[in-house]
């Protein structure tokens, strides 16, 4: 079986070419062989509803199988979050030398594997940014090593703090305090990965999300109870996106507002379906705002920008899965207008 192994290169623009291997990496590709002969023979998927098969694989010294595996309705352990569980339970460890590596059966050669953003947050507090993930097929071609780092984004562009921002924040903070439901997070635990948000939609339609936190700990992020809200007026249009930071203190005062890949996941999707409802690319802005409060009321202290497309590369959307599945998509969206 013949296998070429090229490393994915992401430009400052943003941009990505393939090229040559390090020297680091090709002395690996006998482990990155092993990673896609371990993921191609994985047992552990079991896609009862989508028939969808993740098959990947785990390790550094030792590669261990992983999948996906629905459930209940519609629900899913997907292929990096079981990954994830494998490994920590498995003798194998890996030390500060070694490389950990991830092994995804990702269709085509030269396709690059593309994770949900959910699995992006698992991959990224247990692995890291250095991980590296090895895409290609089972039958041999082109593979891609990717690492973890070129599936984030967090360079966000500083944005002026204008009267028509600051009007908003004040709302959001309002109606975010009103609407939250968090009575288990504890405060001191990444406090910069709590947020509220606003999507601004057709006319004047303004739709706010906040944290639904119940004690089974599947959290519904604050995006997607604020796209909810939108699916219940039947409002497929997304103008602007705004996202306050809930802490208010000296503290974050500098950071912005961490906003879960999960939560970017949806808002990439929602923003989806009305391209394929007009027929037209749009790539809304969002602004990132932190606050701080001055003698009696609060005011935007920092505000940054970038767009939904921007800050999820490389998405896991309809798309991947080919032009009959956005078909059937785009013809379900329009029977719902």
């Amino acid at each position: 079986m013949e296998r070429e192994f090229k490393s994915l290169q992401k430009e400052v623009n943003g941009k990505t070419e393939l090229v040559d291997l390090s020297a680091e990496q090709s002395n690996r590709i006998p482990t990155y062989i092993k990673a896609l002969e371990t993921a191609a023979n994985s047992k552990v998927p079991k896609p009862t509803f989508s028939q969808y098969y993740v098959k990947e694989s785990i390790g550094s010294r030792t590669l261990h199988e992983a999948g996906n595996v629905e459930y209940g309705l519609c629900q899913a352990l997907h292929g990096e979050e079981s990954a994830v569980a494998i490994l920590r339970a498995s003798q194998d460890t890996w030390g500060i030398s070694d490389t950990l590596v991830m092994g995804i059966i990702a269709g085509n050669p030269g396709n690059v594997a593309a994770p949900c953003g959910n699995c992006r947050d698992i991959m990224l507090d247990s692995f890291g940014p250095d991980l590296e993930v090895v895409s290609g097929a089972a039958d041999g071609g082109l593979v891609v090593v990717a690492k973890m780092r070129d599936y984030l984004f967090e360079t966000f562009m500083p944005e002026e703090s204008t009267g028509f921002v600051r009007a908003m924040v004040a709302n959001i903070l309002v109606v975010g305090d009103r609407i939250v439901c968090d009575g288990y997070s504890p405060s001191d635990v990444h406090p910069e990965r709590k947020y509220f948000a606003m999507l601004r939609g057709g006319g004047l339609s303004r739709h706010y999300g906040a944290l639904s936190l119940k004690c089974d700990y599947h959290p519904i992020y604050p995006l997607r109870d604020a796209i909810r809200q939108a699916e219940r007026e039947h409002d497929p249009c997304l103008r602007q996106v705004f996202i306050v930071g809930q802490d208010i203190s000296e503290t974050l005062a500098d950071v912005p507002p961490h906003v879960m890949y999960k939560d970017r996941q949806h808002l990439m999707e929602f923003n989806l379906g009305q391209e394929l409802l007009t027929g037209q690319d749009i790539d809304p802005p969002v602004f990132l705002i932190r606050c701080l409060r001055k003698a009696d009321h609060v005011q935007a202290h920092r505000v940054w920008r970038t767009s939904v497309k921007e800050w999820l590369p490389f998405p896991f959307s309809p798309r991947n899965f080919g032009p009959k599945f956005v078909s059937e998509f785009t013809r379900y969206l329009k029977s719902r207008l």
